[in-house]
């Protein structure tokens, strides 16, 4: 008697494991990847992706800077961001910047939305290994790129998980908005 339940209970124990492992993971597959390398007008494309996806909240990590072509330049974009701000009252918008330029996204929608577009500054170092991003309602969808300073051209990772759980969300975006928090805790 005692040998069989020691062969049940250790039997069991892979079964358990992989059932354990599949329940977390199953969710993954409705998280859907898209990568690729862009230019600004992807680049303003994506951040526009992002924007009408959300409905509470946009997290902004990105240095920030005035350089030609910038997503943060771009009247489109601009524009987009008032529309939304506009139309969804619940939304709010924060970004944490690296260079403490004078951008007209800045300028203009901090004085307009105050409370609901918010601009800090970093202290210290950039954003995490120089991945910048743009992240919609805690995780529903984000777009990470990787570029060297002042540089067109960016590697970029779009992260749908619109239909994905919760926890999934939390476990693909987690460490960004982790570190966004951190970081906000510490700007000026």
């Amino acid at each position: 008697m005692l040998e069989t339940t020691a062969i049940v209970a250790i039997s069991g124990v892979p079964i358990l494991a992989a059932v354990a492992l599949w329940c977390w993971s199953w969710d993954r597959v409705h998280v859907r990847v898209r990568s690729g390398v862009g230019d600004d007008r992807t680049a303003a494309e994506m951040f526009l992706r992002v924007l009408r996806t959300a409905k509470e909240s946009v997290v902004i990590q990105d240095d920030g800077n005035g350089v030609e072509g910038t997503v943060f330049k771009d009247e489109r974009v601009i524009n987009a961001i008032r529309e939304q701000l506009e139309e969804r009252k619940a939304l709010k918008i924060r970004c944490i910047f690296s260079d403490r330029k004078a951008l007209a996204l800045v300028k203009c929608l901090g004085t307009e939305y105050p409370g609901r577009f918010q601009a800090f500054y970093r202290r210290g170092r950039g954003p995490i290994g120089d991945v910048h991003y743009e992240i919609a309602d805690g995780g529903a969808l984000g777009h990470l790129s990787v570029q060297g300073r002042r540089q067109r051209e960016r590697s970029f990772k779009v992260l749908d998980c619109t239909q994905a759980a919760t926890r999934t969300r939390r476990s693909v975006f987690g460490k960004y908005l982790r570190q966004f928090e951190r970081d906000l805790a510490m700007a000026e």
